[in-house]
């Protein structure tokens, strides 16, 4: 079977012109001190079937975000993303072509919930019989191979939220303020960030930087951390000096096992790309990279998302 880093897509079905409904959910395990690995599945009693916990996007929102939701709509589970695994499109009876992203999911809290006319039953199951009760081969297949992919901890590069253009600000560069697109973005990037579970967040000092982390921070009673070698009037010249302090960062997540955004500019970003042994890529504003970090600091999974604001 195919690494994640290197396989995102898989389709059980014929391509198709039309555009798919859009989906997430997740593979949900838990550690049971008798049992062992246990994998959290539904029972859907309008299909009479048993799957994994998936559901279709809201409008506005981002797939990171759906599968967080979904997953806790369904279970009653609230999870962090971990690795992506691949993509799932079929035929969804009369709705169409659905194509459903999934990642494997490190629960944070649960509650138990209630039956309803969609989910009327929530099972741990241990792995074996997990995959004995689920209905769907693509089912099987997910939950086998996020059970193959080693322990990781997102750390996300994040390019700031869109600013005044330079030709319409006359003060101190790093001053430059985001407008009101970019505070839009700042406000989406609340659930997309919450979706890798960011506990701890680093920022260039400049203004642009340190307000597309604030509304994250104010609603999840975060501090910033902030250091002048990521502006861009510091690190555009200095790759050394902004590579080191990359790698610290990246050695701060994996000791503390704390998922870590860090904010930046364009210039500063192909030094921190380069330290983290990532290939070269340009980000547009409120753009971000998730690297899922194994504990020597490999970068098993990259990816991509922004804010449609």
């Amino acid at each position: 079977m195919p690494s994640v880093s290197t396989a995102r897509t898989r389709k059980d079905a014929t391509p198709s012109p039309r555009r798919p409904i859009l989906a997430a959910g997740a593979v949900v395990t838990r550690e049971h001190p008798l049992r062992g690995t246990e994998v959290v599945i539904i029972h859907r009693k309008r299909y009479d079937d048993w799957t994994l916990p998936k559901g279709k996007l809201d409008v506005g929102e981002s797939l990171p975000a759906c599968a967080v939701r979904e997953v806790w709509e369904e279970t009653g589970v609230t999870i962090r993303l971990s690795v992506p695994l691949d993509s799932i499109t079929y035929e969804a009876g009369n709705a169409g072509l659905k194509k459903v992203d999934y990642w494997g999911g490190v629960v944070l809290e649960s509650v138990r919930r209630a039956p309803d006319a969609e989910v009327d039953v929530v099972s741990w199951l241990p792995v074996r019989a997990a995959l004995a009760r689920l209905t769907y081969s693509h089912d099987h297949f997910l939950v086998l191979q996020y059970l193959e992919q080693p322990p990781t901890t997102p750390l996300i590069i994040l390019r700031h939220a869109k600013a005044m253009d330079r030709k319409d600000w006359s003060r101190k560069d790093s001053t430059r303020p985001i407008i009101s697109r970019g505070r839009r973005q700042a406000k989406m990037l609340i659930p997309m960030l919450g979706a890798y579970g960011v506990t701890k967040l680093v920022s260039s000092t400049s203004t642009r930087c340190t307000t597309t982390v604030l509304p994250y921070a104010h609603q999840h009673e975060l501090t910033v951390e902030t250091y002048s070698l990521l502006s861009e009037e510091e690190g555009e010249d200095d790759p050394k000096s902004v590579g080191s302090l990359a790698r610290k960062i990246r050695a701060a997540t994996l000791v503390s096992g704390e998922p870590t955004a860090v904010c930046v500019h364009r210039p500063v970003l192909p030094h921190i790309l380069d330290a983290l042994d990532i290939a070269p890529t340009t980000l547009v504003t409120g753009e971000f990279l998730v690297a899922h970090l194994t504990a020597d600091g490999t970068v098993h999974a990259l990816e991509r998302h922004r804010p449609q604001a």
